[in-house]
């Protein structure tokens, strides 16, 4: 019996085991008589095994009790876990255990021998065609694997009455690769749930019907990312279970979230936003560049920008033409509004591709700079301006010196730098307050800029120094403006209302280019002339002469000199002794600051004590000297060696700081000194200089340190403040008594002191007494004190102290 004449397929391959020759022989005539192909026999187990592994038949007909070797339910047992080849038993034997025992590897037959042929083809062919439905049903459930590892789904089954789930297929939420099986409690399951869908899970587990659910998966086993989760189930009766299907869309909500984070930044962002096609129309635009350009989304659309948006100049129409199609590119531009004003612009294009990474749009956005440029404008007018007065700054005056240097502005007249200072200002700044000062700066500076031509420039160095730039061939003219500055800077100012501040300046003048051909050497040149016009009593001008300039090299070392000559240690204090007039009685002494410099030699008080002023060194010379006066003072008088009254001059500033007098207590309390043998002398200069000096005096005086007034006569104070003043003592300023003798206007002066202490109460001394015969008028004139060489010069310590032994 043959196979089938229409059945086109190839004859089914068959494998025999069967240990008996003939009988093997025998079964493969019969198969090939009925149309089958057997592939070979074999006669043991281990042939079975390997013949199966290496041509893999289509089915094996197989002998239990193999004489040769082995037995065939343990070959069907190895061949259907290597090769998974149908296995159908042919065998003597049918007791129950041999059954038994063939039953647990699930043949496709069993036929016991001798058998008849159409039994044998019938077994056969019953079992092919149970390979064929077995083999097509792997192969569907192969596809359907397939086919939800394409969708990337997974299969969840709950059982009726189970809790336990399980998710066969696709699930990503719970591990990085795809899973063929997973087990998983129903409550750890539930878990991992928003609180909605637990609830919703709920219902369906209680009530049946269908799930539709979109949820926040939290949490990962194991150790995945949590995300979002996509189930739809039903609760399938004839199964007996709830049965569904899982997808993990975190993608797609993640894109959706960024979609909608997008709008909302194209909706809402700053900078105007344009989207194009890759022709560069405009599909749509959002709300701020609407806001920003007037032009409406009907207006533009399907319009390129360089036809309605940018300024027609070349440059700026070429950033969407000159940017690569699939580059990034940005300038600055000139941008129109719908009214046809225009704006500057930072603008910025840029590629939008697609998930295959293809070009889909491109985006152009820009932002107003307009606020960007004049605050560049601004900070561009500061670096050459004073931003204070308006005035140009040292920046400008640089500039302008090296146009004049440098031939680029050429002068048609002579061209003369004029520097000018303020003398007092730092003083009414301090005590006024800088707003105020400020305002008497800018009051100054517009006085200055209307003194001066149109050709001429005002610069504000900074502080209260200016530099004016004036182009004039005549002297006289140059005088004349120099004078007009000093009278109008001079005037009143009125600061606040009903109150007047006045100030004086002090002009510097150097020519071009014989003073200075560089901007350094000019100014240099102009600042020495101002520094000698201050010299020389300030509220002047001075022109600029060569000798001035070995002044102003003295005036630099001096004040480097004093820099170190504190740490160093190269001051001292000189004693000069203060007696009664008549010699007999030492009342004191007067401590004098002495400087002895290594490169200088000595310097006199005269020549460094202005210049400690100036360059802010006399607070601390002040309180040295206080220091070691008091310190010595004290040590000799606890000795023994010394007694009566220290006198110590004051400058003009330390009266100004509100802490000296606190500094003052401190010193006589540290070295246990009474108040009252300190004398400190204050000049008419300084008593004029010091705002609030009756208050500042009035503090010092009440501690019961004496207050003297030194070089009376010379200044220019009012009488009246004599009568206001917290004095002890007037001293007489040796200008008076060098020339007592011989001089009948010295000699009323004298008197007229005298006769006025006498009236107020003050006593007096005269300073500087260097021979008898001044000593015997001043004392018939009635002044009963007096100090000088006649007496004695000032002295270092050790010789004052001889001094002091010897008498």
């Amino acid at each position: 019996m043959s196979a089938a004449p229409h059945d086109l397929s190839p004859p089914a391959r068959l494998l025999i085991v069967e240990d008996e020759r003939i009988v093997a022989l025998d079964l493969r005539l019969t198969l090939e008589s009925l149309g089958y192909q057997v592939a070979g026999t074999a006669a043991s187990q281990a042939d079975a095994v390997l013949f199966a592994m290496s041509y893999r038949p289509d089915l094996i007909l197989m002998d239990i009790h193999l004489e040769a070797g082995g037995d065939g339910i343990h070959a069907a047992e190895e061949i259907s876990r290597l090769a998974d080849v149908p296995v159908v038993f042919l065998t003597a034997y049918a007791d129950t255990d041999i059954l038994r025992r063939a039953g647990d590897v699930a043949p496709y037959g069993y036929l016991v021998k001798p058998v008849m042929q159409r039994e044998l083809h019938a077994t056969v062919q019953m079992a092919l065609a149970r390979v064929r439905a077995s083999r097509r049903h792997l192969q569907a459930e192969r596809r359907l694997r397939l086919a939800l590892d394409c969708a990337r789904l997974g299969v969840l089954t709950l059982a009726d009455r189970s809790d336990v789930v399980e998710i066969d297929g696709h699930f990503p939420p719970l591990a990085d690769s795809p899973l063929r099986s997973l087990r998983m409690p129903l409550e750890a399951f539930l878990a991992r749930l928003t609180d909605d869908a637990r609830h919703r899970v709920g219902q369906l587990l209680e009530k049946g019907g269908d799930l539709h659910l979109l949820t926040r998966w939290n949490g990962a086993v194991p150790e995945g990312r949590p995300g979002w989760l996509e189930v739809h189930a039903s609760h399938v009766a004839s199964e007996g279970a709830i049965v569904g299907i899982c997808r993990d869309i975190t993608r797609q909500v993640e894109q959706e979230e960024a979609l909608r984070q997008a709008a909302v930044v194209f909706e809402s962002a700053a900078d105007a936003i344009l989207i194009l096609d890759p022709q560069a129309r405009v599909i749509t635009a959002n709300p701020a560049f609407l806001r920003l350009t007037g032009w409406s989304n009907a207006e533009i659309r399907g319009r390129h920008p360089n036809e309605f948006l940018h300024a027609r100049r070349s440059g700026d129409r070429e950033l969407l033409e000159a940017t690569p199609f699939d580059r990034t590119g940005h300038a600055e531009v000139v941008c129109l509004r719908q009214d046809g004003s225009s704006f500057p612009a930072w603008e910025h294009v840029a590629p939008v591709r697609d998930e295959q990474g293809q070009i889909s749009h491109r985006v152009l956005t820009f932002s107003d700079i307009s606020a960007l440029r004049q605050a560049e404008s601004r900070f561009q007018h500061l670096d050459y301006h004073d931003a204070l007065t308006g005035l140009g700054n040292r920046n400008r005056l640089r500039e302008l010196l090296e146009d004049l240097r440098s031939g680029a502005d050429a002068p048609a007249d002579e061209v003369h730098l004029l520097f000018v200072d303020l003398d007092g200002f730092k003083i009414i700044n301090d005590s006024l307050g800088h707003e105020l000062g400020d305002a008497l700066l800018v009051g100054i500076s517009r006085r200055i800029v209307a003194a001066l031509r149109q050709r001429d420039a005002a610069i504000r160095l900074g502080g209260d120094e200016f530099v004016l730039l004036v182009h004039t061939d005549h002297e006289a003219d140059l005088e004349a403006l120099a004078q007009r500055l000093i009278d109008t800077v001079r005037a009143p100012l009125e600061l606040t209302p009903g109150s007047s501040v006045q100030v004086t300046a002090s002009i510097g003048i150097a020519s071009f280019p014989q003073d200075g051909d560089g901007p350094d050497a000019l100014l240099r040149a102009a600042d020495i002339a101002m520094y000698a016009a201050k010299a020389a009593g300030r509220n002047r001008y001075a022109r600029y002469r060569r000798e001035m300039a070995e002044q102003a090299n003295e005036r630099l070392l001096i004040e480097q000199g004093l820099h170190q000559a504190l740490s160093r240690g190269e001051l001292q204090l000189a004693w000069q002794p203060q007696l009664s007039l008549n010699g007999h009685h030492v009342l004191g002494a007067e401590a004098l600051l002495r400087w002895t410099s290594p490169r200088l030699g000595v310097v006199t008080p005269d020549r460094f004590i202005p210049v400690a002023e100036e360059c802010g060194l006399i607070q601390a010379l002040g309180r040295w000297v206080l220091q070691e006066a008091l310190s010595g003072w004290a040590a000799w008088r606890r000795d023994g060696r010394v007694s009566g009254r220290l006198a110590l001059n004051v400058s003009a500033l330390q009266l100004f700081d509100e802490q000296f007098a606190d500094e003052v207590t401190r010193l006589l309390a540290l070295h246990e000194l009474p108040a009252s043998e300190l004398e400190l002398e204050v000049t008419e200069t300084a008593l004029q200089s010091v705002p609030q000096v009756e208050q500042r005096l009035t503090r010092l005086a009440n501690l019961g340190v004496r207050i003297a007034l030194d070089d009376f006569g010379t200044g220019y104070s009012s009488l009246s403040m004599l009568k206001l003043l917290p004095l002890h003592r007037l001293k007489i300023d040796r200008a008076f008594v060098r020339d007592i003798v011989t001089s009948g206007s010295d000699q009323a002066i004298v008197r007229a002191i005298v006769a006025m202490a006498d009236a107020l109460g003050l006593e007096l001394i005269a300073e500087g007494v260097e021979l008898d015969v001044q000593r015997r008028w001043l004392a018939e004139a009635g002044v009963r004190e007096g100090q000088g060489w006649l007496y004695a010069r000032a002295m270092s310590a050790p010789d004052f102290l001889d001094w002091l032994a010897a008498r």
